[in-house]
C-alpha cells in the first residue's frame, strides 16, 4: 500500500477557519498523474499541490504541480502561497530573515517565492505573478450579469470595462459598482457556461469585484465564480485572481499609479471564510506594469496521511 503525507493550511488569514483551505503533499516523487488527480478530487479543495524536486537546467528549487477536484492548473497564487508556507515550516527552505527567496517551477514557467520572517516566525508568503496579458473588453454584459444573478445597471463598463487578463491563470474580471452587488451576487448555472462559450479555451471563472469595501484599509471586495464538474463554485481567497485584479486597476487606471501601488483585496466574506490579499504591482517611469505579487498569512491547520 502507498503512503502520501499531507498538511493542511489556511491561507490568506491569520486565523483558524479563515481564508482559503489548502492540501500540501510535500513528497510526491512516486504518484502517477492519475494519483494526484484522485488525492485532489479526494480532497475536494479548489486546489491541492505536490512538490516534486525541479527539472534539470530549470533553475528552481522546487517543482510544484497544482491541481483542482477536476484538472491540473498552470498555476495559482494560494496554493503557491500555502506550499512554501509548508517548506519553509518543515525546513526545507532555510529561512534569512527578514526575506528569503525561493524559485517555484510550474507549469507557467519559473517564478520567485518570497517567505518573509521575523524572530524565525513566518508572518507571510509572497508570490510573484507573470507580467499581466489583457484581454479585449468583454462585450457581453448582459450574460454576465445573467451569469451572476445580477442586473446590467450594477455595471459600469465605461469606467470599468469587464476585461479578461491573466497573470499566470486568466479570470474575467467583472467590477460592479456597489458593495451591495457584490454581496448579492450568485452564479447562474444555466447562464454561466454562455459566458464562458465567448471565452477561451479552459477559461472557468468570473471574479464579480467593487471599490466599496468593509474593512477601511482595504482597497477592493470581490467574490471568485467558478465553473467546476458542471457546478457553480465559489473560491474563499484567490491569489490568482487577485493579481489580475490589481494588473487591471492599474492598466485602466483606476488607482493612483505609482512606481509602487499597493492594495489590499478582500474575498470569503459571504461564505463565512474572511480573507485578506495584499497585491502589490510595479510599474515603470511609462507607467507600464513591470510585475504582479500578492501575499498573505498562512495558520497550520492539520496533518494526514492518505493510503492509496
Amino acid at each position: 500500500m502507498k503512503k502520501a503525507r499531507f498538511v493542511r493550511v489556511d491561507v490568506f488569514s491569520k486565523k483558524p477557519f479563515g481564508g482559503n483551505p489548502l492540501a500540501v503533499f510535500p513528497d510526491g516523487k512516486g504518484l502517477t498523474d492519475r494519483e494526484m488527480q484522485s488525492l485532489a478530487k479526494e480532497m475536494n479543495l479548489s486546489e491541492t499541490t505536490f512538490v516534486l524536486p525541479p527539472t534539470k537546467g530549470s533553475g528552481a528549487d522546487f517543482r510544484v504541480r497544482i491541481f483542482t477536484p477536476d484538472m491540473e492548473v498552470p498555476y495559482a497564487g494560494h496554493p503557491t502561497i500555502g506550499t512554501f508556507f509548508v517548506l519553509a515550516m518543515e525546513g526545507r527552505i532555510k529561512i534569512n530573515a527578514p526575506v528569503t527567496r525561493a524559485m517555484m517551477e510550474v507549469k507557467a514557467g519559473v517564478l520567485p517565492v518570497e517567505i518573509h520572517s521575523k524572530s524565525g516566525k513566518i508572518s507571510k508568503v509572497v508570490t510573484f505573478q507573470n507580467k499581466p496579458v489583457f484581454g479585449k473588453p468583454f462585450e457581453d454584459v448582459e450574460g454576465v450579469a445573467e451569469a451572476l444573478t445580477l442586473k446590467t445597471s450594477d455595471f459600469d463598463t465605461k469606467r470599468m470595462p469587464i476585461q479578461l487578463v491573466s497573470t499566470g491563470l486568466p479570470w474575467l474580471i467583472a467590477p460592479v459598482r456597489t458593495l451591495k452587488a457584490v454581496e448579492t451576487a450568485s452564479g447562474n448555472a444555466s447562464a454561466f457556461p454562455r459566458v464562458v462559450d465567448k471565452l477561451p479555451k479552459d477559461v472557468l471563472d468570473i471574479y464579480v469585484t467593487c471599490m466599496e469595501t468593509v474593512e477601511k484599509n482595504s482597497t477592493t471586495h470581490s467574490r471568485g465564480f467558478s465553473l467546476c464538474a458542471k457546478n457553480i463554485v465559489e473560491d474563499p481567497a484567490t491569489g490568482s485572481a487577485s493579481g489580475c485584479l490589481g494588473a487591471y486597476l492599474v492598466h485602466n487606471r483606476l488607482v493612483d499609479v505609482k512606481n509602487s501601488v499597493r492594495m489590499i483585496n478582500e474575498q470569503g466574506y459571504e461564505i463565512g471564510r474572511p480573507s485578506k490579499i495584499a497585491i502589490e504591482v510595479s510599474t515603470d517611469n511609462d507607467g507600464e506594469i513591470d510585475s504582479v505579487s500578492v501575499g498573505g498569512s498562512v495558520v497550520h491547520m492539520m496533518d494526514g496521511q492518505a493510503y492509496l
